[in-house]
């Protein structure tokens, strides 16, 4: 008889893009084991077994179905509810479902989906002989493993055999059931320790007469690890040893150490070096932000660049490891974390954990559960966006570091949100502080500190008191006129970069475009080489040899001749980084020249070999797109020259000229952090344009003043919210007729203002056409009740059967 003082239902939350929750029994012998944050294993169709979260316990039972029972208990994934409450603000803010939001949060190892295995009953005398041969393989296959899934056939018969599958399950050959591998949460790790009483035994090993000098040194790296207090593991004893595995398997054969397995989580990591002393002008700061933070709970840090953000971010993250709370520090990009951790590591030490969406699933699972058990690990994260997702209970400070970065955005998949502004709303759910920093706030942030949202502290001095660098426009067209341009560079560009190499300083040089050249145009019939699947040009890679479409990533060898007309004069337009890696081998073909993009750094060793022989002066000039420009500290950068400006002012899209000014000054201050003064040349056909001005003056407050006004004027964000609405489908015709329909729909919704249906700039995708709509919306307006309006309106009207198969997605805050 059931109980009825426990709940019968729960809800419970899967890994799929669904509406929300589904209902499942509570067997009797769950009901003690059950509350929100717990994993369980639940059926899901007719065969599919998931692994999903419970959201909430309750006694509600559906009307239209028949639950079914909850499988298996896996243990908790998330013991406070404030997390789970974040993951449904998320899902109704940037209007997507829960399950969307769980998909991107919970690491793989956490999300467990059953596959399909394949069961052959009979013998194969039992067979029939009316048998086809893609039928009688597939039943060998499955005859021969017992867990042979239908991946397992697909991968050895094809595609096509998934028909013969659902024929041979039809006619009773063939038996189907659902199979789930569990894994661990807990990570063990081997350690070496020495047996007792085997005294005798070293001393042997130690005489200076023995002949196993290999074991010897193996037993002095123990003795030298043993001295730091830490659990020696097997690789590090060999690492410091320099030994090889099989003297270690002797040494533990004679009885000398005896390896162990040890939970991670048992071992507690070192801890770091007590942070620097702060300068009188950053310790100024850092009152003032102590002081701020209680007041306003949320401050921005406003500091130039190279003024020592970090150091103050390090003085406060300390302060919360000495109280016990957690602290999450944000960086826009993983490429980031690789400088950063090490030099974070100097004061953490071990007791500090990097997380973002590149690290293994082990070493994911891993953090998450340091984190939910708030281990001395666990306390202080650095990590990307995905690092919001982390099951935290006792988060005390966000620090939010280039708070203005473009990349704190995610566009795709579901959900399409804005990691700083998620990261200010979980932080609120916890009471916790929140510290942006940025040398080039972003309009938004800078606005809510003038309208007294948020506090200002500003850093207007570079650490140690060294100028900032000095900025030169280089008037493209003057120059070219009075011949002094050689390729893609001004004379008094290339004759800084010689001087600096002369001094045995480096160069940084930027061109926010990677490959060799944008387009490849027929001189004869002006045909430029497209992509297949989207409407924009290929780049030439001269490397690989191949025309490289950087959306949908297809590629093609370079042709020989032009495909229309024949002719053989073919031109190059445009210079991407390889080409400007060549011209510079080419000026200074005894300097040292490296690139840093995409293609260069999409290993994650590569990016660091490449950082550290940067730091170690191994390179002269290091030539790169916008990853050159964004927190990277090189002491030794003396000459930073951007090839073509122009590429970044005159994109469509109100926050270009942002963007601009923030990507400039942000390279531009990559120079001159070592006691030298920096230089800055800015090549540009437009010497006289307002970004390139306030770039040269260092002067944020004048060009926010100037954006300020410019957006007032013509209703943009932050004076109006604003919401991007993109369709999707193979079909134009299609297309074009949905948007025109749900153009009069919306018009219908007077209080906002509808800019569209339009096409974007690259208007096709992987073969899929785009129109949006720009969806104004005034600031005495509710905006969640308009939200749901939209939301419910594309609901209903994409139900409707001619637009079924067209895809729409929202944009928030854009």
């Amino acid at each position: 008889m059931e109980n009825p003082s426990f709940p019968r239902f729960a809800e419970v939350l899967l890994p799929r893009p669904l509406a929300g929750g589904f209902t499942y029994i509570i067997p009797e012998n769950m009901h003690t084991l059950l509350r929100p944050g717990i994993r369980v294993l639940v059926q899901f169709g007719n065969r599919k077994i998931y692994s999903g979260i419970i959201l909430r316990l309750h006694n509600e039972k559906p009307e239209n179905h028949q639950p079914k029972a909850i499988l298996e208990v896996l243990g908790p994934a998330i013991d406070d509810q404030r997390i789970l409450q974040f993951w449904e603000w998320l899902a109704s803010y940037y209007m997507c479902t829960p399950g969307e939001v769980m998909n991107v949060a919970l690491p793989s190892r956490l999300k467990l989906e059953s596959e399909t295995q394949l069961l052959c009953p009979l013998d194969e005398e039992q067979w029939p002989d009316t048998l086809s041969d893609t039928e009688l393989e597939v039943l060998r296959i499955t005859r021969s493993n017992s867990e042979t899934t239908l991946n397992d056939v697909i991968k050895f018969s094809g595609a096509s055999s998934v028909k013969v599958v659902r024929h041979l399950v039809d006619s009773g050959l063939l038996l189907i059931k659902e199979s789930i591998k569990h894994q661990s949460l807990e990570k063990w790790i081997k350690v070496v320790r020495l047996r007792p009483n085997s005294e005798e035994l070293i001393a042997a090993i130690l005489s200076p007469n023995t002949r196993a000098k290999s074991q010897q040194n193996l037993l002095l790296a123990y003795y030298q690890l043993e001295s730091t207090g830490q659990p020696i593991t097997r690789e590090k004893l060999l690492d410091v040893s320099r030994a090889s595995m099989s003297s270690l398997d002797a040494l533990v054969e004679k009885g000398i150490f005896e390896i162990v397995e040890v939970k991670e989580s048992s071992i507690i990591g070192r801890s770091g070096m007590q942070a620097y002393t702060l300068t009188p002008v950053q310790n100024q700061a850092l009152q003032q932000i102590l002081d701020s933070i209680q007041k306003k709970r949320i401050v921005l840090l406003h500091g130039v660049t190279s003024s020592g953000k970090t150091e103050i971010y390090v003085h406060l993250m300390k302060q919360v490891q000495q109280s016990g709370g957690q602290c999450l520090l944000l960086v826009p990009e993983i490429a980031l974390t690789t400088q950063l951790i090490g030099r974070l590591r100097q004061f953490f030490g071990d007791q500090i954990s990097l997380y973002h969406s590149r690290m293994s699933d082990r070493e994911q699972t891993d953090v998450w559960e340091s984190v939910r058990k708030c281990e001395p690990t666990g306390r202080i994260v650095v990590g990307a966006r995905s690092a919001l997702f982390l099951p935290y209970s006792d988060l005390r400070l966000v620090i939010i570091d280039e708070e203005h970065d473009p990349s704190y955005r995610q566009d795709a998949p579901n959900p399409r949100y804005q990691g700083r502004d998620a990261a200010i709303y979980l932080a609120s759910l916890f009471d916790a502080r929140v510290l942006l920093g940025s040398a080039t706030p972003s309009i938004e942030s800078y606005f809510n500190t003038q309208i007294g949202k948020y506090d200002l502290v500003e850093l207007h001095q570079r650490y140690e008191g060294l100028s900032l660098p000095t900025v030169e426009i280089v008037d493209l067209r003057a120059a070219r006129k009075k011949g002094q341009l050689r390729g893609n560079f001004s004379q008094a560009l290339l004759l800084a970069i010689e001087q600096a190499i002369a001094r045995g300083r480096q160069s940084i040089i930027f061109q926010n475009r990677r490959g060799y050249a944008p387009r490849l145009v027929c001189t004869e019939c002006g045909l430029i080489h497209m992509c297949q699947h989207c409407d924009i040009a290929l780049t030439l890679h001269k490397a690989a040899h191949k025309l490289r479409c950087h959306y949908c990533g297809s590629e093609k060898p370079v042709p020989l001749a032009c495909s229309a007309c024949g002719s053989v004069q073919l031109q190059l337009q445009g210079a991407g980084t390889e080409q400007i890696e060549d011209e510079l081998t080419t000026y200074f073909p005894n300097a040292r020249i490296e690139r840093l993009d995409l293609d260069t750094a999409r290993s994650k060793k590569r990016y660091q070999q490449l950082l550290t022989d940067m730091e170690t002066g191994q390179i002269d000039i290091l030539v790169g797109t916008q990853m050159v420009t964004k927190g990277l500290n090189f002491a030794n950068v003396e000459v930073v020259g951007v090839v073509n400006a122009d590429n970044l002012l005159y994109f469509p899209e109100y926050r270009a000229h942002e963007r601009a000014f923030q990507l400039l000054e942000q390279v531009a201050g990559r120079s001159g952090r070592s006691g030298q003064v920096g230089k800055v040349f800015i090549q540009t056909y437009t010497p006289q344009h307002p970004v390139l001005t306030h770039v040269s003056t260092h002067h944020y407050g004048d060009f926010y003043q100037w954006q300020a006004a410019e957006r007032r004027e013509f209703h943009y964000p932050p004076f109006v919210r604003m919401i991007q609405l993109t369709l999707r489908h193979r079909d134009l015709k299609i297309l074009q007729a949905a948007a025109s329909q749900l153009a009069q729909s919306l018009t219908t919704l007077q209080e906002i203002h509808i800019i569209g249906p339009e096409f974007p700039p690259v208007a096709r995708v992987s073969d899929y056409y785009r129109m949006r709509f720009l969806i104004k919306i005034p600031k005495n307006q509710s905006y969640l009740r308009i939200k749901n309006t939209l939301w419910h309106t594309c609901l209903s009207f994409f139900a409707h059967a001619d637009y079924r198969r067209i895809r729409y997605t929202f944009e928030v805050d854009i």
